[in-house]
């Protein structure tokens, strides 16, 4: 019989970290998966997103699988800040996790974490600057019985 791997659900994780390294650098922005209704000022939105495309060897070549330890989900970070100052959270949040690997997000083992961009993504509906800043995270799961 073979052994079952559980991933952490990254989403749940970076929430959790995030708000708590945020609020270590004296920063307000609230971390959520679901935009709250009033819409904070200031905020970050965390949302996997495994269906944006990637370019490499691992899915191109199809070597993903249910036999690695390792997830490697890729995220979606969206930055708003009413005052104008969408950038400037993007720019702190990059930094928090460029500085986060290898380590652990909270309980979580992360080996890495690839950076793949950031977006000027206008919200349309609104029109306050939002930037999205695309990562992939490797994340290691638990076995279990």
């Amino acid at each position: 019989m073979s052994e079952r791997i559980v991933f952490p659900d990254i989403e749940a994780t970076l929430v959790g970290y995030l708000t708590s390294q945020l609020a270590a650098a004296s920063d307000s922005a609230q971390v959520v998966t679901k935009v709250p209704e009033p819409r904070p000022a200031r905020m970050v939105r965390v949302a996997r997103d495994d269906r944006k495309g990637r370019m490499d060897r691992e899915d191109r070549e199809g070597f993903r699988g249910s036999y690695l330890i390792i997830d490697r989900p890729r995220v979606v970070l969206e930055c708003t800040d009413d005052s104008g100052a969408a950038a400037g959270l993007a720019g702190l949040v990059r930094s928090i996790l460029t500085a986060a690997s290898p380590g652990y997000l909270g309980t979580v083992w992360c080996d890495r974490i690839e950076d793949v961009g950031v977006e000027n993504d206008t919200e349309p509906t609104t029109a306050v600057l939002r930037y999205t800043i695309t990562a992939d995270f490797y994340v290691r799961g638990t076995v279990v019985a």
